[in-house]
């Protein structure tokens, strides 16, 4: 039987309280939040019986925690609690892309350095396991090319305004209410929080680890009523494609609206859904699809990187880098 393992969980905002509700529907898991780290202590908390502290480290320096799960919207501070609490000897789960794309370098050399694992499947689909997926199964078969639409904030924004005729301002405003966007969205209609997601897959994919420069990134903010007009005209949506293929001149990375037919797998994928595909050299195409954002989705990704910490998995991204400027 496995030793039950003691979680240090830093932050319960949407995520943090997500995995929590998730992770209450799998008693069967060894495995249980045992402090919480949180920005305001002085904020009330209702429904549950969790042991709550402001001062990071009650989490990273007690012994008796084995896991440290990271779910903050600060990168610096996430990069600095990740770091300590490998070197600390503890597993770690992070759902912070920003931090995680902003330093892969140091990441790779995590991987290799410290014998505790790290896994941050959450950063990237929300719902939908795609890191597990290019990192395990389609290490070996090459991968050529993935695309999809990656932040769900712009898909939802750009389906409104198909489906309504309303304009960008009115469909963020939407967004924002229901919460699929964020009071600022820069981040998600410039597409950079797409290219932080698009970077993170193409190391487990490639092993190269990509300047955000290198990154050719476009807004949706850009998309007006007259675009949607004639994209509907041609029989066709636009929508927020991320892509990263290998080409004669190397690898080519971009982040833009493209108008897709009916033909694209990317065509039906409305609202804030979000679907990527991977196509590789011997099995061809594999596309997934599912929730790219919300508290549950994303909290889903987080128990899933829990389970496999569990079952002693860790990534197999173990190649020399190569950064790309």
């Amino acid at each position: 039987m496995n030793e039950h393992k003691k979680i240090g969980l830093f932050g319960f905002g949407t995520v943090g309280q997500g995995f929590y509700e998730n992770l209450k529907k799998h008693p069967q898991l060894a495995a249980s939040i045992d402090k919480v780290c949180v920005k305001r202590i002085d904020l009330p908390r209702i429904g549950h019986e969790l042991y709550f502290t402001d001062d990071p480290n009650e989490l990273l320096l007690d012994p008796a925690l084995d896991i440290i799960i990271e779910l903050i919207d600060d990168a610096e501070a996430a990069k600095q609690y990740v770091h300590t609490a490998l070197r600390n000897g503890k597993c770690v789960i992070s759902a912070n892309k920003k931090m995680i794309a902003e330093s892969l370098k140091q990441i790779d050399q995590w991987h290799n350095q410290f014998e505790t694992t790290f896994l941050y499947e959450a950063a990237v689909g929300g719902g939908i396991p795609i890191v597990h997926t290019v990192d395990g199964f389609l290490r070996d078969q090459e991968v050529l090319k993935i695309r999809g639409i990656l932040n769900g904030s712009s898909n939802y924004i750009l389906t409104q305004m198909q489906l309504h005729q309303w304009s960008f301002e009115k469909a963020l405003n939407d967004a924002q209410m229901k919460g699929f966007a964020e009071r600022n969205p820069t981040l998600d209609i410039s597409g950079v929080d797409a290219s932080y997601k698009l970077s993170i897959l193409a190391y487990h994919a490639f092993g190269e680890v990509f300047s955000m420069s290198s990154f050719s990134s476009e807004s949706i903010e850009n998309i007006t009523k007259e675009t949607i007009k004639k994209a509907k005209s041609q029989g066709k949506k636009i929508k927020p494609v991320a892509t990263i293929e290998r080409t004669e001149k190397g690898i080519v990375c971009t982040v833009k609206p493209e108008a897709v037919g009916p033909d694209d797998e990317l065509y039906s994928i409305d609202f804030e859904n979000n679907a990527i595909s991977v196509e590789t050299l011997i099995s061809g195409k594999h596309i997934a699809a599912g929730k790219g954002a919300g508290s549950l989705p994303t909290g889903s990704a987080v128990l899933e990187d829990l389970k496999r910490l569990l079952s002693s998995y860790s990534y197999q991204v173990s190649k020399a880098i190569k950064t790309v400027a």
